[in-house]
């Protein structure tokens, strides 16, 4: 088929199966563009109708304090978003926040098609974007004022490159894509779990039998793995030693769970089933596509037996994770009746997902803004208000505040600060409570019941923000002690 990769075609071997018809092919592959399209485009609904979260909030205090005296962990993000909002009149609102990692997550997913093109064919790198588009958690990302979708575009973008150095046999290409890829790991850190990988992997392909166009010198590999090394050793280690420090603890299991949830159990099982199916078959696509999820995610595991590590911090290999799905469609080769019902549920999966996450799970993020909103419109001029994620009830009760570490307009409601909310108790004003009851279990379990006695016995629930059909408990609630 036209577009197919040199590298499926030198290695086709025909299978057994039920094929769809002609037609139904083609149409699917000229349909996946407009559907990619279409996908893109959804970035935009929602885009300033979420309120904020407690991160974006720092994303924005922390780019209008950023110093250069020392090296941030997300240097490339928060240097661009200093300089966009240079250009932009305060107060800044959600959207003009969110519209760099909307820009960035929408060339992270057409860079999926052209990063992967030359190893995987036309067809099936435009169904690997269709994968990335159709994902929640891609579309969260794209809505967020974080530094994850510039990553992985960086991350991309350095992939694409390499892997046509290793379609046309470009050592000095290949050096510049394998540096694009580690560069994401100054837009966020997790970003450098992917360039192990591509290092480690085309060798890997050659001791499993599945030889590649071309593979990079030895003089190359030491050279990059130096220079990785060196990049780690300094500034990464000190990002490491940080983050270990802050967060510690075992994660193995929370970081399986939430990666299989967050890219969806049909993608999952696709990837890995196509991952088998290529190695099986020794086809050097499949399996250097394997091999750099597997080495990556197996980098992640590692650091999850130190650190608190989720699925947002694997969000680079979404990219990778499609295109290893993407074997499971009928573009080179005969199919099955389960691998098709099984690409059907990846599209259906991925369009379900994004229609709730625009509805009913209203951005699958706690909705400060509306509680927030609601106090501020009905306290008065001697009331206080007590809320957790204080940065953002910042941000929505003293409208252009770009100090949002340092909430004046608001006492924050934190296990540390909770004995505040006694002392307080005491005097005649009225206070307002902002809560996420999930935040709660960070609580000691005697604080946490000390707080929801109070609650009880002096409170009156004024009104709950639901956020529905997610697995975290993101519903805020608002309280008033008369």
């Amino acid at each position: 088929m036209k577009g197919s990769s040199g590298l499926e075609r030198s290695t086709f071997k025909s299978g057994s199966g039920e094929a769809l018809p002609p037609r139904w092919v083609a149409g699917l592959a000229r349909a996946l563009p407009w559907l990619v399209a279409a996908a893109c485009l959804l970035r935009l609904v929602g885009l300033e109708r979420w309120g904020l979260w407690i991160d974006e909030a720092f994303t924005l205090h922390d780019s209008g304090s950023l110093s250069w005296t020392k090296v941030t962990d997300f240097p490339f993000n928060l240097f661009l978003m200093s300089r966009w909002l240079s250009l932009l009149e305060p107060p800044h609102g959600e959207a003009s926040l969110r519209a760099p990692a909307c820009l960035f997550g929408v060339l992270s997913i057409l860079g999926t098609a052209w990063a992967f093109r030359p190893l995987l064919g036309a067809p099936r790198s435009w169904l690997a974007a269709a994968l990335v588009a159709l994902s929640s958690n891609h579309l969260f990302w794209s809505q967020s004022a974080r530094h994850y979708t510039l990553a992985q575009a960086l991350s991309v973008l350095g992939t694409g490159v390499a892997l046509r150095a290793i379609q046309g046999g470009s050592g000095s290409r290949f050096v510049a894509g394998v540096a694009l890829a580690l560069s994401a790991a100054f837009a966020h850190p997790s970003a450098g779990l992917v360039v192990p990988a591509l290092l480690v992997a085309p060798w890997l392909c050659g001791a499993l039998g599945a030889r590649l166009p071309w593979m990079p010198s030895r003089r190359w590999m030491v050279a990059l793995a130096v220079a990785g090394l060196a990049l780690g050793l300094t500034w990464g280690a000190d990002v490491w030693a940080e983050y270990a420090r802050k967060k510690s603890g075992s994660s193995v299991l929370h970081l399986a769970l939430t990666t299989g949830f967050y890219f969806g159990p049909p993608l999952s099982l696709a990837a890995a089933w196509m991952s088998l199916e290529a190695l099986r078959q020794r086809k050097p696509a499949g399996v250097l596509v394997g091999l750099v999820l597997v080495v990556s995610f197996g980098l992640a595991l590692v650091a999850a037996l130190l650190a608190r590590v989720a699925a947002q911090y694997v969000f680079v290999l979404l990219p990778w994770a499609a295109a290893a799905a993407s074997g499971i469609a009928p573009f080179e080769r005969r199919r099955g009746k389960l691998a098709l019902s099984l690409l059907v549920a990846m599209l259906a999966w991925g369009s379900i997902d994004v229609a709730l996450y625009l509805t009913v799970r209203h951005g699958d993020r706690p909705r400060w803004k509306e509680a927030y909103a609601l106090v501020a419109r009905l306290r008065g001029p001697d009331d206080l208000v007590f809320g957790m994620a204080a940065p953002v009830g910042e941000y929505y009760l003293s409208p252009g505040s770009t100090r949002l570490r340092e909430a004046s307009s608001l006492a924050r409601l934190t296990d540390f600060e909770d004995h505040l909310v006694d002392v307080w108790a005491r005097r005649e004003r009225r206070i307002w409570i902002v809560l996420n009851r999930e935040d709660l279990l960070d609580w000691t379990r005697e604080k946490r019941e000390r707080f929801e006695r109070f609650l009880r016995e002096q409170c009156e629930r004024v009104r709950t923000f639901p956020v529905a059909w997610t697995p975290r408990e993101l519903d805020v609630e608002v309280y008033l002690r008369p």
